[in-house]
């Protein structure tokens, strides 16, 4: 222990005394280490994170696989009839709901359906009033409770004392506040959290698509339970799995679907499979700008050493071990690594804040995620600063540490300077090709971003969408009609509103259903060989509200009702793929197994990755469906979209206040539709530019150390007659064959490892030239200059002072 703190006292003292040298060294690894850090955050958060509830770590969630719940009988059924499950509560936990106190303008929040028992499974208290009694979630539609998040109770009730016993209105109907939640609890669902919670008996009032307690195909209802302490997840899924199996027998319209139970730790399971592809990117990114910080670290190391080649001869002259001095060097090492690692944790808080911008909310989707530290992220915060310090600590220890003493004691530097140069040259040309990595893969990406923005063939700019919802107010198919069509004529006359129409879903979706295509003269043994194409239902006037291009045929129009003749309009792939060769204008398309005439084509809109390619895509008449009741306006304005939205809700409150509306910009969906690719990108961007600024610091210290230690040699040259002109291209051409290198080299990995892009890019290739090319220009013209400063302090070495050097 006594050796420890003595080396720890000798290191400080040594640092402490190279102000800037230990400066630099902790703000490289600061920005390494906070980045990883940041991005560890975000893999902690979605798969990682406990409830911050009772025994987080014995509760699971069930299912029916990725992203299918139960109808209500079936939950009940399983919450009776387990052992391995200390309780099985239910919940529905996005359910958009409008919210609003009397006198007040109603906003739409995220509202839970559960059970009477889903708190007591989650081990919480009520920090005002209490929750659901069993009573109350035993008949539907009959106990009009709700249960408030703590920060709904500060934000629309400003922490009122007497607030249990209110009434609001959720979805036009009166419901009783019976109690406020704790305030570190928003529901079971990360990234999508409650703003109140009913009782699963009134999950009609959120939902009205299936009756979940009569249609046993309707799955809207989700479980989260509490193992015994006897029994294991694997216990209780083979359990579970039974029972499923025994209901479906006694339903047998039912679809054996595979039950499935995990923990509950970190985001849906349906919301897994995506994070992970981008958050293991976004790690090895990071992980890769890590690297470069180390290798940028250890080459100012290697020249510190180079500068303590006398201290260490001396200390070995005088009896001191190679290992002793190892672990000195490994010592500074460590310390400069801690500061950096401290340093990293602040940088990391800040640019969480910063990132988490990229979740924005979706429609009536408010997501929000806690990246805050906890017990995890300090360790493998230690743990990566315990690697990074001996990952770029241990070569400068070793080669410090091996001296040439006889040498070293005459101060003939310049073969021990020469024996070191090679690694030096091989940390700047690691740095300058894995930039060259991260440069290209930004630059893809920042491409990619560019497209989705300005959309795929229409325009997303200066459009507002709003998604009217007459269904949570249990209006008649005839009803929502007449309302839609009045909003349709309102809104079409007023001043600087340049087009409206409207659609079931927004176009930014991926289709508002899917049918099974095929021409008439095909026939499939089986349904599910025929072609599966997303579709959307679209009124008239769409594609000229978003500047949609209809190449061939008409739109829909006033001929397209319910009581015409079927008809699509279909996009240029499914043309290309059912009539290569030939017009596919009033060609017969048969749509499971119905027939419809092709009346248009217009180009392709949807967005799809370099990965998947183009998609056949298709459009049917929206009136020409009788059930109608939601739709989505979409509407082109005038300026700013964001001050048009609340003018066009007004105008539409006039005509029926009661209907609820979801409002956005049609940008900001993007945005949200594509939060994945656009954090991608800013992570990468950052990385891009921190990588090459510390390459070329690298690049820039490497040169002027070769600088002072041929000083002599220069002095001479010159004193000889040699031009300003040859010592710059000496040393400038030094530098220039590392980045020629390290570019070559990163060019010829990034081209291989820039695949595992694709799902990202959108309108750009993964091997794009024009990218490649930009970003090996920029790199050697920055290279360049940071050649040239260290070249034109050579050529000002005054040969006689040169001469006299060492």
């Amino acid at each position: 222990m006594q050796i420890v703190i003595r080396d720890l006292r000798y290191a400080s003292r040594r640092l402490w005394k190279l102000p800037i040298f230990t400066s630099i060294a902790m703000l490289t690894l600061a920005l390494g280490i906070g980045a990883n850090l940041t991005i560890f955050s975000f893999v902690d958060t979605m798969f990682f994170r406990p409830l911050p509830v009772r025994d987080p770590y014995h509760l699971v969630n069930v299912g029916h696989g990725v992203d299918r719940g139960f109808a209500y009988p079936k939950y009940a059924y399983l919450r009776d009839h387990n052992h391995s499950l200390e309780s099985l509560a239910a919940h529905y936990s996005t359910a958009p709901i409008q919210f609003s106190r009397s006198n007040e303008e109603s906003e739409t929040v995220n509202g839970a359906v559960v059970s009477a028992n889903y708190f007591t499974t989650l081990g919480i208290n009520p920090i005002k009033g209490r929750f659901f009694t069993v009573e109350e979630d035993s008949v539907p539609d009959r106990d009009h409770v709700v249960v408030i998040s703590h920060e709904m109770w500060r934000s629309h009730f400003a922490r009122e004392s007497s607030v249990v016993g209110k009434q609001i209105q959720l979805n036009g109907s009166a419901f009783t506040i019976v109690g406020v939640a704790p305030q570190e609890f928003v529901g079971v669902s990360p990234g999508y959290p409650n703003d109140l919670w009913i009782p699963t008996m009134m999950i009609r009032l959120g939902y009205r698509f299936c009756d979940a307690f009569s249609d046993f195909e309707c799955g809207p209802i989700n479980a989260i339970g509490r193992l015994n302490s006897d029994h294991s997840v694997e216990s209780a899924q083979a359990e579970l799995s039974t029972l499923s199996e025994q209901w479906n027998l006694s339903n047998p319209t039912i679809k054996n679907r595979e039950i499935t139970v995990d923990p509950a730790l970190g985001v849906r399971a349906m919301d897994r499979p995506a994070l992970s592809y981008q958050l293991k990117l976004m790690m090895t990114m990071t992980g890769v700008l890590l690297v470069i910080a180390c290798a940028n670290v250890a080459g100012l190391l290697l020249t510190a050493g180079t500068a303590r080649r006398k201290e260490i001869s001396v200390r070995l002259c005088l009896g001191a071990g190679r290992f002793r001095l190892v672990r000195q060097f490994l010592t500074e090492s460590l310390l400069l690594t801690l500061g950096g690692g401290a340093l990293g944790v602040l940088l990391s808080l800040w640019a969480k804040s910063v990132l988490l911008l990229y979740y924005t909310k979706t429609e009536s989707y408010r997501t929000e995620y806690d990246l805050s530290l906890n017990p995890r992220t300090f360790i493998y915060a230690l743990i990566v600063t315990i690697a990074a310090g001996l990952l770029f600590g241990l070569l400068p220890a070793l080669q410090s540490s091996k001296q040439d003493l006889v040498k070293a004691i005459k101060d003939e530097s310049s073969s021990q300077t020469r024996a070191q140069q090679p690694g030096r040259n091989a940390l700047v040309i690691i740095q300058v090709a894995l930039s060259i990595g991260l440069l290209v893969s930004a630059g893809l990406i920042v491409r990619s971003v560019v497209n989705i923005r300005k959309g795929q063939n229409f325009d997303p700019q200066n459009v507002v969408v709003m998604r009217l919802r007459p269904r949570l107010r249990d209006y008649a198919p005839e009803k929502a009609q007449s309302f839609t069509k009045e909003v349709l004529t309102r809104l079409r006359v007023m001043p600087g509103v340049e087009a409206v129409s409207l659609s079931k879903t927004t176009l930014v979706w991926p289709g508002s259903g899917d049918v099974r295509v095929r021409r008439p003269e095909q026939s499939f043994s089986r349904k599910e060989d025929q072609l599966l194409v997303h579709l959307h239902e679209i009124a008239p006037g769409l594609f000229q509200t978003l500047k949609l291009p209809l190449i061939q045929g008409r739109d829909f129009d006033e001929r397209d009702s319910a009581e015409s003749p079927n008809v699509v309009i279909v996009n240029e792939t499914l043309t290309k793929l059912f009539w290569p060769n030939e017009t596919s204008l009033e060609r017969t398309l048969m749509l499971d197994d119905q027939s419809y005439r092709v009346v248009g084509v217009v180009k392709d809109a949807q967005f799809r990755n370099a990965a998947e390619g183009p998609s056949p895509f298709l459009y049917l008449p929206y009136w020409h469906n009788r059930d109608q009741v939601d739709a989505t306006i979409t509407a082109r304005v005038a300026g700013d979209e964001d001050k048009w939205l609340p003018i066009l809700k007004r105008e539409i409150a006039r005509i029926d206040s009661n209907v609820p509306i979801e409002s956005i910009t049609m940008s900001k969906q993007v945005n949200a539709q594509f939060k994945r690719v656009l954090l991608t990108t800013a992570v990468l961007i950052a990385s891009g530019v921190i990588a090459l600024f510390l390459s070329l610091i690298g690049l820039y210290a490497a040169l002027s150390f070769a600088v002072t230690q041929r000083t002599r040699e220069i002095g001479i040259r010159l004193a000889l007659g040699a031009q300003i002109s040859d010592m710059l291209w000496l040393v400038v051409g030094q530098g220039l064959r590392l980045v020629i290198t390290g570019v070559v080299v990163g060019l010829l990995m990034t081209f291989v490892t820039t695949r595992l892009l694709r799902s990202l890019l959108y309108g750009v290739s993964a091997t794009d030239p024009l990218t490649f090319s930009m970003i090996a220009v920029v790199v050697f013209v920055v290279g360049l200059l940071a050649c040239y400063l260290p070249a034109q302090r050579a050529t000002k070495v005054d040969p006689l002072v040169a001469l006299r050097y060492e």
